[in-house]
């Protein structure tokens, strides 16, 4: 599928609220169609012109990947029933070090969206884009975190403001207007760290808004590289690290079953995943540090490590980790919840908290999801119970994950302990909560 993108211009809305619009040209087999993206820069602007103009374009062009990403019904266009092929002409500032990375960016976004992509860079000043007076609103920063409003950004975001006592942590975070429900736990959060936290954070003072017209998928594979992006707005400016923190069973993703090895399998901080950003950053010539401290621990080892456990219970049902919170028609034994209880994220966050009080509301059990057997409201659980059935070797599990790309990551091994601690942590749930039959179905 052949993609423009044509321009980009500066619109002002009011004194303080500055956006850029993108826009597109798509030619699906049924006609061209026009598209476009709005990015709120009214927070960032400070940046713009205080660092590269090639660090800038990051932003710009991570906004113009994940606009393509929504704009392209996947089930629909796809080539082979998932991945999509993309041709893209992008607008950047300094292209040129984009064009000179091109074969960097096309590997990179194919293994985060799944999908085909072939890159071209032309040039276009960097013009319009008003830059802030000075101010020293930075000037204290010590580390940039991403901050999702999941559980593992809220654990990350307590442990790391914990940990830095001689300055602030800089918590960068994205939403989107047509996904309403990120924008929200992100905010309900931050409310609670004014209290707790307050000189220990920083924020754009809300998250950056950036979001398609128009929006046909919602696997929204890219939207981490916004995440990431926008970090790298404050790191580069302050030479600091950027954390990214994920527990490493949902970063590793280890697929339930062959069949999920790639279509099932979001990719957004795979170790393989963070191996290309970082050669694709330190190719552009920067030296920004990407870490996820917590990529050998399991979701349930991140509460009890905590530094501050009890907080992190008082506040982590305001966080959500639910991957389909808005398909309600499957929350049939509470319609009211914030959490499916089906998804692999629910599961993961249910396992975590086995022995721990969890007020988290979720609008399936785990014996409802075994009862009903098919269907789509139970297709990530038997995937799951299926897994945890299987006698699997540490060579098959080592085996699994050189087939992902893993085979020369020195920390192998740890990698395949990682899943065999994660698969523990998940029978622990079935055990807690699991009826006699589920129980027996498994083997435990």
């Amino acid at each position: 599928m052949k993609i423009r993108v044509t321009d980009y211009r500066i619109l002002r809305y009011r004194k303080k609220e500055v956006y850029i619009t993108i826009s597109f040209e798509i030619d699906y087999p049924d006609g061209k169609r026009i598209n476009k993206c709005t990015v709120n820069i009214s927070k960032i602007g400070y940046l713009i012109g205080k660092v590269p103009e090639y660090v800038t374009s990051f932003l710009l062009l991570s906004a113009m990947v994940y606009t393509i990403d929504r704009s392209v019904y996947r089930e629909r266009y796809s080539e082979d029933g998932w991945s999509r092929l993309f041709d893209v002409d992008f607008i950047l500032p300094a292209a040129e070090i984009y064009t000179a990375n091109k074969e960097q960016i096309e590997g990179l976004l194919s293994y985060l969206t799944g999908d085909y992509w072939i890159c071209n860079f032309a040039s276009v000043p960097l013009v319009g884009i008003p830059q802030w007076s000075e101010s020293h609103y930075f000037d204290d920063v010590k580390q940039v975190n991403l901050f999702s409003g999941g559980m593992d950004s809220l654990i990350g975001a307590i442990d790391s403001m914990e940990r830095v006592t001689n300055g602030t942590i800089f918590l960068a975070s994205h939403n989107d207007g047509s996904m309403g429900g990120p924008k929200s736990d992100q905010e309900r959060l931050l409310r609670r760290f004014k209290h707790k936290y307050f000189g220990k954070f920083k924020t754009f003072g809300s998250p950056i808004r950036i979001e398609p017209e128009f929006s046909q998928d919602s696997t929204c594979r890219s939207r981490s590289l916004m995440f990431i992006a926008i970090a790298l707005q404050v790191a580069v400016f302050r030479n600091v690290d950027i954390v990214i923190p994920e527990n490493g069973s949902v970063s590793l993703n280890y697929p339930l079953s062959p069949s999920r090895r790639a279509s099932c399998s979001t990719r957004t901080t795979h170790p393989v995943m963070f191996m290309k950003l970082r050669n694709l950053l330190a190719s552009m010539g920067l030296q920004i540090k990407i870490t996820n401290p917590y990529e050998f621990m399991t979701k349930g080892e991140m509460v009890n490590t905590c530094v501050n456990q009890t907080y992190l219970l008082e506040v982590l049902s305001d966080s959500n980790s639910c991957g389909k919170r808005a398909r309600k028609q499957f929350f049939k034994d509470n319609h009211q919840a914030t959490h499916c209880g089906r998804c692999m994220p629910c599961m993961y966050r249910k396992a975590a908290l086995v022995g721990y009080p969890d007020r988290t509301d979720y609008g399936m059990t785990i014996n409802r999801l075994f009862r009903e057997k098919v269907g789509d409201g139970s297709d990530d659980f038997y995937a799951m119970i299926n897994f945890l059935k299987r006698d699997l070797t540490d060579e098959a599990i080592a085996r699994e994950l050189r087939i992902a790309g893993m085979g020369r990551f020195e920390d192998l091994d740890a990698y395949v302990q990682l899943v065999k601690r994660t698969r523990e942590e998940l029978k622990c749930l079935i055990n807690a909560e699991g009826s006699g039959e589920l129980k027996g179905y498994i083997g435990i």
